[in-house]
């Protein structure tokens, strides 16, 4: 009999300011996972398309394409801002009947354990926000943007996204668990001072499936800084679920 990879479509979603250009770097090999990087309207590559209000707006919009460039079982893989947006997406993709065969979160506590309030963001100019964001999210490399053509481009994307997080936990302050019957591997890195693995481990209230919570070296950036290491794991993860085929 035949076997066939439940998860060998994984649909990747970015952390805030971030792109489908993330994922393009990941290492790939024939016979492992097709990693799908996915863009968020009114981001660098889809400046075109209005940005959505809301990430339940935002997993909504996504979640045709999904169905649409799946080809059979597929995975949802989402860091930080991405984690939200991948749960919000497997909310939606079960309700379309076509839920993941397993939702990936990286650097991201549970909704129930968000830490901050991004809110207070809004009102900084450019330096003070990013110095700001950078003490939140240490390993942040802002050299990248020292570029003034780069920081025009990057900056709105990036509030933007900080905007969209800021409201998601307004939204779940008062707001129980919504569990995805999904089975949930979450990630969390060791040296992360923010998304740390206590916060991420309430996860568990968000799936009646099964639930793996690992720590994993590398600080919040390290689906960048680690991305050998983390598509190892990934890939090790996926082909233990392999399904005999019928």
């Amino acid at each position: 009999m035949a076997a066939a990879d439940p998860t060998s479509q994984v649909f990747c979603l970015p952390y805030a300011g971030g792109s489908s250009m993330i994922f393009s770097k990941w290492p790939r090999s024939p016979q492992g996972p097709r990693w799908v990087g996915l863009d968020y309207p009114g981001h660098l590559l889809t400046l075109r398309r209005p940005p959505a209000a809301s990430i339940p707006e935002l997993a909504a919009g996504l979640l045709p394409g999904v169905l649409e460039q799946a080809d059979g079982p597929f995975a949802l893989f989402g860091v930080s801002l991405g984690a939200l947006v991948a749960y919000e997406l497997a909310l939606a993709a079960e309700a379309a009947s076509r839920p993941p065969a397993l939702l990936i979160l990286a650097a991201c506590p549970a909704p129930s354990q968000l830490p901050w309030q991004p809110e207070r963001f809004s009102e900084l100019d450019d330096e003070a926000f990013l110095a700001a964001f950078a003490e939140l999210y240490r390993g942040v490399e802002l050299e990248l943007l020292a570029a003034p053509e780069i920081r025009e481009l990057v900056m709105p994307v990036l509030r933007q996204d900080v905007a969209l997080y800021g409201s998601y936990c307004q939204a779940q302050s008062d707001r129980p668990p919504v569990p995805v019957g999904t089975d949930l591997l979450v990630l969390s890195g060791a040296e992360d001072i923010t998304a740390t693995a206590a916060r991420a481990e309430p996860w568990r209230d968000y799936s009646t499936g099964a639930v793996e919570c690992l720590e994993v070296p590398g600080d919040h950036f390290f689906v960048d800084k680690r991305a050998a290491e983390l598509t190892a794991l990934l890939t090790e993860r996926l082909t233990a679920r392999r399904i005999p085929a019928g």
